[in-house]
């Protein structure tokens, strides 16, 4: 057959490639995933845009999925040698995109204690950081828990992320898109919906409990008010 070119795996991507490998064959990974009316988040995302200038939907994610791994610290959590060790903070690893086309996880320490204006102004300035090279040590490690959001895809609905090595879970959050869906009335009305996908190591956590944390992250999601 003939080739086009070759490309050689190294260095960042190649230390990407491994760490994917060694959460693939190193954990029972398993996904559930919810579908979430995101009228209100909208609705809150505009209002707060007055006073928060380039708040996005995944600030409010970062926020619903923190809080929500307070009452569910299993998922915050990281197993090794057959000790499951739950963490105290909650530090949100984002996946953002880096120069070479690739994906770099930068950490939103105590996400949970952070208001929205704190949470929005620290990712904005890790992601350019992400794009100038500019990262540091501090700006990549200690992650409890990771968001990957792909909404900017257009066709894209699902996805099943794979566990950052030393964590229990990651959520994938897709496009925020108007859909058809059956209202408590039985008439057909269109609803905002956004995807969520949980990974998570079945080692760790079981289903019930698993779905229970997508559960919160949903309904705080749709009912939440983020600036409290």
């Amino acid at each position: 057959m003939k080739e086009s070119r070759q490309i050689p795996l190294e260095g960042f991507q190649k230390v990407i490639a491994t760490k994917m490998m060694e959460s693939r064959l190193g954990t029972a990974a398993v996904t559930a995933m919810a579908e979430v009316q995101g009228t209100h988040a909208l609705l809150e995302l505009d209002r707060l845009r007055g006073s928060i200038p380039g708040l996005t939907l995944t600030h409010l994610l970062i926020k619903s999925a923190a809080l929500c791994l307070r009452d569910h610290p299993r998922l915050n959590a990281s197993l090794k040698d057959d000790v499951i060790t739950e963490f105290a903070e909650i530090n949100i690893s984002l996946a953002v995109s880096s120069p070479n086309g690739g994906l770099q996880l930068v950490v939103i320490r105590d996400a949970d204690t952070k208001d929205l204006e704190v949470i929005a102004s620290e990712a904005r300035t890790l992601q350019a950081k992400a794009v100038s090279n500019e990262l540091k040590l501090s700006d990549v490690r200690g992650g409890t828990f990771t968001l990957s959001n792909y909404g900017m895809l257009q066709t894209v609905v699902w996805s099943t992320p794979i566990i950052t090595p030393g964590q229990v879970g990651v959520l994938g959050s897709g496009r925020a898109a108007p859909r058809a869906v059956v209202g408590e009335d039985g008439a057909i009305v269109a609803r905002v919906i956004m995807p969520l996908s949980l990974t998570y190591d079945h080692r760790v956590i079981n289903g019930v409990p698993a779905g229970r944390f997508l559960d919160a992250v949903a309904e705080h999601f749709q009912t939440g008010r983020w600036e409290t």
